[in-house]
């Protein structure tokens, strides 16, 4: 028993280390760089995981078993805050309020139960509640695809580990009931070292989300933000699938944008695509999500009647032709736009994508300045690849 209290002393000590520098990066580099609802929720979660800890390493240390528990009860509120941060990046409701009700209740549960049998079940229980928020973020990344990529995949089996872990726990203590708390001295060292790999994992998810779309790590990928689009974007069409709402994507693209590169350089495509960009966002209404995965190309989801769409596109079209460029280019600046509603295409973003982007081509092909809506004429140069120039 001695060993294993050693051991779990040494894993308080690396919990708290980690924790530490979970914080100071998750501030340093998620917060401070760019900060956001997301990157505020995970900045609490590590820094509750970092106070708690040290915390029950102090209370052991002191022999004070009332302040271990404390401490330990506020621990188990950290996982609710690292899923609402990540619902918070999804764009959907998050509930940052269930980490303190969960930290507060888990803490006054132990402490309540003192000394007696009554300890065991106590742990199980609100070790048991941390593990569901686990789950709950597991469960929401798996549903949607969008969500579903390299950075936070070790984070999320991990999430599904430790949802297993807690429900076998809770189980167990059930099917088992103790006669003193003796018998959560694995237990303990167990989920202490599953607590440390998820602290790891949780870490690498957030500081890996964070620094994804910096020009360091972007490289030639596409600008910041395209990420946070396509997962907005696929919220919003699953929840408008279920009322069978009116949407529509819109792809706007530049017309002549190599030329203008060319001749100008990438500064001048640079300043005439913000000033495009920012004439989009200004034409079409305010609930409309508006992202842009190229320079020169802006990607529009919009949730109004086709009229309305219609109307947009021949406002945005003119506004365009009238954007002031650089005297020393003889070009006036033109784009093409493809629209694809969702009573044509149905509600998959890839698909609503690959039809809006195949829809404005046909429109640059046809001189540009114009727009093509999905129908039997982007249908049949699909269909027909030699149509294609």
């Amino acid at each position: 028993m001695t060993d294993i209290a050693d051991i779990s002393a040494g894993l308080g000590i690396a919990q708290a280390a980690i924790a530490t520098l979970a914080t100071m990066l998750t501030i340093g580099i998620a917060f401070l760089s760019k900060p956001s609802r997301a990157t505020l929720f995970w900045s609490f979660a590590f820094a509750l995981a970092m106070v708690s800890t040290f915390g029950v390493v102090a209370g052991e240390i002191a022999q004070s078993e009332t302040v271990r528990r404390i401490f330990l009860g506020c621990l188990m509120g950290a996982p609710a805050l690292l899923w609402s941060g990540f619902r918070a990046l999804w764009g959907v409701r998050a509930f940052p309020w269930i980490g303190a009700v969960i930290g507060a209740a888990s803490a006054v549960l132990l402490v309540a139960a003192g000394e007696t049998i009554w300890f065991s079940p106590a742990y199980r229980a609100v070790f048991f509640a941390a593990s569901v928020c686990a789950g709950l973020f597991f469960f929401d990344w798996v549903r949607v695809s969008a969500r579903r990529d390299r950075i936070t995949l070790p984070f999320a089996i991990m999430s599904l580990a430790f949802f297993a872990v807690g429900t076998a726990n809770a189980v167990a203590g059930f099917l088992f009931p103790p006669t003193t708390g003796d018998d959560l001295a694995l237990v303990r060292l167990v989920t202490s070292i599953g607590m440390l790999a998820y602290t790891a994992c949780a870490l690498v998810a957030v500081v890996g989300i964070s620094t994804r779309d910096t020009p360091l790590a972007r490289g030639s990928e596409a600008p910041a933000g395209w990420q946070r689009f396509e997962l907005t974007a696929t919220e919003r069409l699953t929840r408008a699938r279920a009322s069978a709402e009116p949407w529509s994507l819109v792809y706007l693209r530049l017309d002549d944008a190599t030329e203008i590169r060319q001749m100008g350089g990438s500064a001048a495509l640079g300043k005439l695509s913000q000033r495009f960009l920012d004439t989009v966002r200004e034409v079409f209404p305010a609930e409309a999500d508006v992202g842009t995965p190229s320079p020169g190309t802006a990607v529009v989801l919009v949730p109004r009647s086709d009229a309305a769409v219609r109307d947009h596109l021949r406002a945005v079209l003119e506004r365009i032709s009238n954007l002031e460029v650089d005297m020393s280019l003889p070009i006036r600046p033109s784009a093409s736009a493809g629209w694809a509603p969702v009573s044509v295409v149905g509600y998959d973003l890839d698909a609503l994508l690959y039809m809006a982007r195949e829809a404005a081509t046909l429109a640059s092909e046809n001189g540009g300045d114009r727009w093509e809506r999905v129908g039997v004429t982007v249908t049949d140069r699909l269909l027909n690849p030699l149509q294609r120039s």
